[in-house]
């Protein structure tokens, strides 16, 4: 019985050698860059820079560090804001492209361009139309209009929302295209049958739309929120690792950049360690909480 088992299962494994030759290049693949790297890293945050473990102390030290709580609360908020404005504006422009009879491709490249520019390029650009000085253009707007100027990058009442804007205007794009893909794919007839009905467009979108693109939807909200918590490398663009003005621009990642591999902030990897745990640990909660949410409401 065991050596008949034994035989089938040779022989499936000689006939179907291919397919799991393909099954595991990628599992072997997420093995060796995903979860090594975790482990080691899980590993380092328990050891000083000697190497020695020493528990949970890098853990202690990160709770007592008063700018990791700065990096937690910007992160926080920026990522509230940019969900706040980057899913309803993308859904928005997306139904509205929806609607475009020609030239729909160019608007689609249009949306998509901000993506491919360096964030380089984008930081300057948006250095000089948020400029601080006085005849910085937006300045120029805000005084044609009687509003007075700000300081925009430079003031930490402002930077966070300025790089809300520039992060909104380079990724909006790709959101976008996302919810575009999920709106054709929805049957006209259902819109037209709704007309018949006497259905006006609110009645469209709650009745039709949205539950047709809910998992877009779902897809698009979780896939942002982990962006929003990784920020990093739109405010390193704008104000290096220092996340000037006042440390208004420090994020988790940059922390942990400033802790781990910046040369002249150079102070502990075992804490910057400690802190990308954290980060994991964060963005697996909330993912979790936003599958539990989207697998009641499906």
């Amino acid at each position: 019985m065991v050596a008949a088992q034994k035989s089938r299962i040779v022989r499936t494994l000689k006939r179907e050698w291919g397919w799991y030759l393909f099954i595991a290049i990628p599992v072997f693949g997420t093995i060796a860059l995903n979860f090594v790297p975790i482990v080691m890293n899980i590993l380092a945050s328990l050891r000083n820079n000697n190497g020695v473990f020493i528990g949970w102390v890098n853990y202690r030290i990160l709770f007592t560090d008063r700018f990791f709580r700065i990096s937690i609360n910007n992160t926080l908020y920026m990522g509230f804001l940019t969900l706040v404005f980057n899913i309803p504006l993308a859904f928005l422009f997306a139904n509205m492209l929806n609607r475009v009879i020609k030239g729909k491709n160019f608007f689609k490249v249009t949306f998509l361009l901000p993506m491919i520019m360096s964030i380089v390029t984008v930081a300057a650009i948006f250095k000089f139309i948020f400029s601080a000085e006085p005849n910085g253009l937006m300045n120029v707007i805000l005084r044609s209009i009687g509003l007075t100027p700000l300081k925009w990058f430079s003031s930490p009442q402002t930077s966070r929302e300025t790089i809300i804007i520039m992060n909104t205007w380079k990724n909006l794009g790709y959101n976008v295209i996302l919810f575009l893909a999920g709106l054709q794919n929805i049957p006209t007839e259902l819109y037209e049958a709704a007309s018949i009905d006497g259905a006006n467009e609110y009645q469209k979108l709650s009745r039709i739309t949205l539950p047709n693109i809910q998992n877009m939807l779902i897809f698009v909200y979780i896939t942002t929120t982990i962006s929003v918590l990784k920020k990093f490398t739109d405010v390193y663009a704008i104000s290096g690792q220092y996340a000037d003005p006042g440390n208004s621009l420090l994020t988790i990642i940059l922390y942990i950049y400033r802790k781990s591999f910046a040369t002249t902030t150079h102070t502990d990897v075992g804490v910057g360690s400690a802190a990308s745990v954290i980060l994991l640990v964060i963005v697996l909660v909330i993912t979790l909480i936003n599958l539990k949410i989207s697998e009641k409401e499906a």
